[in-house]
């Protein structure tokens, strides 16, 4: 697992820190020194810098509002969502931040744990076929987390999304439509926009997984073990 490890600058650039991922790949980021400083206040004795990030992109919000950092801490909820692929029904069971009452600063999170299909189980990994930091590369994860996404906002704020459920009967049933629908950046903006919801979870939950999906490029290997998963056989085309 990469390590990161964070230390102030050099005197040429005083108000500056600098996060480095280290061995097997090099990565970094400048932070102002007042969020690296916010950082080491919230390292316990026992925890690396490491330990303290990963706490925050896993379990809590971390926003920066005209200079200062707030917290929100999250419990996590977990959910289940059926869904149709070539008459096959898969079975998506995932988690998220519990967001409450937050509508306006919140991010959901959220993490597929487990796919049922047929009479299997998979983990993620082998039914996408990739790992975690590449998951977005298969177009069969990214149209089923999106999905996930659209169940959780609409059983969190009770709003309509207006592409994945319809009220009938005091019962939601799956509708079926255009799966592009879901991929469709200028949709899930309006959403966001019509019931005021975070621009955090907008940047984070939502723009982030479709801008890498269309900036980065799976490697031969990655592609062949995308092919060759478990989600291939409902998915037409998994990349």
């Amino acid at each position: 697992m990469e390590e990161a490890n964070i230390k102030e600058r050099s005197k040429e650039e005083p108000n500056q820190a600098t996060l480095r991922e280290l061995p097997s790949r090099q990565k970094t980021i400048k932070i102002d020194i007042r969020v690296w400083s916010a950082l080491k206040n919230m390292k316990a004795e026992n925890e690396t810098f490491n330990d303290v990030i990963k706490g925050l992109l896993n379990q809590r919000t971390l926003s920066a509002n005209k200079g200062q950092i707030s917290l929100i801490k999250y419990s996590r909820k977990s959910m289940f969502l059926t869904t149709s692929y070539r008459q096959e029904q898969v079975g998506i069971e995932f988690e998220y931040n519990d967001v409450k009452s937050q509508q306006a600063e919140f991010t959901l999170d959220l993490k597929i744990n487990k796919i049922f299909l047929g009479k299997k189980i998979f983990n993620t990994s082998v039914f996408f076929g990739v790992d975690s930091a590449h998951k977005h590369l298969n177009k069969a994860y990214l149209n089923l987390y999106l999905k996930c996404i659209a169940l959780a906002l609409e059983k969190e704020f009770r709003i309509s999304t207006k592409i994945y459920f319809e009220e009938k009967a005091f019962t939601i049933h799956f509708v079926e439509r255009r799966d592009e629908n879901f991929e469709n950046i200028s949709k899930w903006r309006k959403i966001y926009y019509d019931y005021n919801l975070s621009e955090d979870s907008f940047i984070r939950d939502i723009e982030g997984p479709l801008r890498l999906s269309e900036e980065e490029k799976a490697s031969e290997e990655i592609r062949g073990s995308i092919i060759n998963s478990a989600s291939a056989s409902i998915w037409q085309n998994v990349i």
